[in-house]
């Protein structure tokens, strides 16, 4: 059987030497003879196509995928995996955190239970206080948020079978968010415990982008947040007419008795805020249906070096 590896490339000269050695060791080590490593360029701003192209004739197997612009990282895996030949995949970071050598670990769990998916899922997370808080934030805001559970402190690193890759490829969302597409598609998958380390250097992962991710994988897998917006305005509603109702006999009765006009105010802008945010979220929803219905692709190749 044939396996591709898989991982994409943004600001990652630094790790690509030892990252190279330790999948090559990896794959001798699993007695792949037939392999494919497929590297998809997400932007160049370092010399890592100069590096990957002058490896090129030392590594026959070695594909480089250049995209023409930074598409971000869930768009260059889905590049990878359309790229990818082979009858399994191995997806991984090339930063060295996981080690290519859990391909070991993974191979043989796939032997023994015939899984689709092996994944990667961290014992403990890594980094420091803040990191570790809201790494665990996001994955119970996602899950209480989203019509499906994905296990958390998942990583990207997997192993997959071609009928999975296949399927999952065949999903054509526009609005990635891979975590929760490889679990909606189903398929028999199974954890498999890894070690997490720290990346040399500063991570491209910002709060801003862990945010906006978190945004994209709630919108793209959960109404949630309009139902509760529904039920929400209905309680608002039933909670101003008891007031109405509290207030019209008292008034009527008492000729004295007036409302504040800070309460009032205060009422009128806790209102609008309640609107404003609740078209916001609608419209949030209405973007991302008009970003499938225009059918752009998910990123572009400008170059294949095989």
């Amino acid at each position: 059987m044939m396996l591709s590896v898989v991982t994409t490339v943004y600001r990652s000269e630094a790790y690509l030497p030892e990252f190279l050695d330790q999948v090559l060791g990896a794959l001798k080590e699993v007695e792949c003879r037939e392999f494919e490593l497929v590297f998809v360029l997400d932007g160049i701003t370092d010399f890592s196509r100069e590096w990957l192209l002058e490896k090129q004739p030392e590594v026959a197997q070695i594909k480089v995928i250049e995209l023409s612009r930074n598409f971000g990282h869930h768009a260059a895996i889905s590049a990878g995996l359309h790229q990818a030949k082979g009858d399994l995949v191995f997806l991984i970071d090339c930063d060295l955190e996981v080690p290519p050598k859990v391909l070991v670990d993974f191979m043989s769990l796939s032997r023994s239970t015939q899984a689709d998916v092996v994944y990667g899922v961290q014992q403990k997370r890594k980094g420091g206080f803040f990191e570790k808080r809201m790494g665990g934030l996001f994955w119970r805001l996602f899950n209480l948020l989203s019509n499906i559970k994905v296990p958390p402190n998942t990583v990207t690193e997997r192993l997959m079978t071609r009928s999975y890759v296949n399927a999952l490829l065949a999903m054509g969302d526009k609005n990635l968010f891979l975590a929760g597409m490889m679990h909606w598609v189903g398929f028999t998958q199974v954890p498999c415990t890894v070690h997490k380390g720290q990346r040399e250097g500063k991570s491209t992962y910002t709060f801003c982008k862990r945010m906006d991710l978190l945004l994209e994988a709630v919108l793209s897998f959960s109404d949630k947040p309009i139902r509760w917006m529904f039920f929400t305005g209905i309680v608002f509603l039933l909670v101003s007419l008891g007031a109405l109702v509290g207030l019209v006999p008292k008034m009527i009765l008492d000729e004295g008795a007036t409302t504040g006009w800070f309460t009032l105010y205060a009422f009128l802008f806790f209102c609008l805020g309640s609107v404003l945010s609740g078209l916001g979220l609608i419209g949030m929803y209405a973007a991302k249906i008009a970003n499938q219905v225009k059918n752009r692709p998910l990123y572009w190749i400008k170059k294949v070096y095989p």
